[in-house]
């Protein structure tokens, strides 16, 4: 299935990043300003645009394209779908914006984490024109019509270029990469679901996201929508396996040397998620549907003791 319902008049597209199910959402709003949160990245535009039609949209009748951050795998296909989106406007955070006006130094970026299977992976950055481009303050608001307001909050810790999105009619937040990742049974073929934070580079701050948290829950949300995967209700939940998670990387961080690799950080890492697995009650006979985010996971955590230890945090 690869459009459901989550909430009133809100609707889950599974992106199929990397051809993989249950791995990436966007989300659309129905009403007389139809609504796209996350475009996912180009190479998920295929699936985007089957799944808008299953809602019976096409591009040219989506009014709002919202994009968390401008990390490929939420954003990368903005500049793709805006061309197929005549009468769009797309938001952005204040520190994000221009990267999708101007992708050259976010594609460096990426190629420096990824290299050249970015393109297998992303597929190609387009450029948005910078008048179809909407700055998105931290507290600032967007009135959909018919009782619905979008609130928009600055929410670092993952990325410095991050918001995440309050809806006022299921008091839930779009949280992109901020509350965790929500692994589905149905995607990694457990018998659970598992929730752990995501850290990858550049900007993971363990301290500052948490802080965000603690902004975030005091909403007092119902659902949390997350990009990786879909709804988490209670809300609480996200935040409970968010913290914990965190809580386990500093603990990590903490025992890691100064000269450690993202190697070492994957070995201590897949030690950490295996032993808290057991502790659930739960025994898994490969972590492979994690790999992809532990590795990442792993870099982010070298670059912010890197930052941090040259004072650059």
């Amino acid at each position: 299935m690869s459009v459901f319902e989550v909430g009133d008049n809100l609707f889950a597209v599974d992106l199929f990043e990397d051809g993989h199910p249950f791995r990436t959402s966007a989300y659309v709003i129905r009403g007389t300003e139809p609504t796209l949160i996350e475009t996912g990245s180009s190479a998920s535009q295929a699936s985007l645009l089957k799944g808008l039609q299953e809602l019976g949209y096409e591009p040219d009748d989506i009014r709002h394209v919202i994009v968390t951050h401008v990390h490929l795998d939420h954003a990368g296909g903005a500049g793709m779908f805006m061309e197929r989106a005549p009468h769009a406007v797309l938001h952005a955070h204040p520190k994000g914006a221009r990267h999708l006006i101007d992708p050259g130094r976010l594609e460096e970026g990426v190629r420096a984490v990824y290299g050249d299977v970015m393109d297998t992976l992303y597929g190609a950055i387009v450029a948005v024109p910078s008048h179809r481009v909407r700055i998105q303050e931290d507290r600032s608001t967007l009135d959909l019509g018919a009782g619905r307001v979008l609130t928009f909050y600055d929410s670092p810790g993952h990325a410095k270029h991050h918001f995440c999105v309050w809806d006022n009619v299921t008091r839930g937040i779009f949280s992109g990469d901020t509350i965790g990742i929500h692994y589905r049974q149905a995607g990694t073929g457990w018998d659970f679901d598992y929730g752990f934070p995501t850290t990858s580079p550049s900007d993971f701050d363990p301290d500052v996201m948490l802080e965000t948290l603690d902004r975030l829950e005091a909403l007092e949300p119902e659902v949390v929508y997350h990009t990786h995967f879909g709804p988490t209700r209670p809300a609480s939940e996200a935040f409970r396996f968010s913290r914990k998670g965190i809580h386990a990387i500093q603990a990590m961080l903490a025992r890691l040397s100064d000269d450690a690799t993202p190697e070492t950080a994957a070995i201590m890492l897949k030690a950490y998620l295996a032993h808290d697995m057991a502790e659930g009650g739960h025994s898994v006979p490969s972590l492979e549907p994690m790999a992809l985010d532990i590795d990442l996971d792993s870099q982010g955590m070298i670059v912010y003791m890197q930052k941090k230890k040259a004072g650059k945090l």
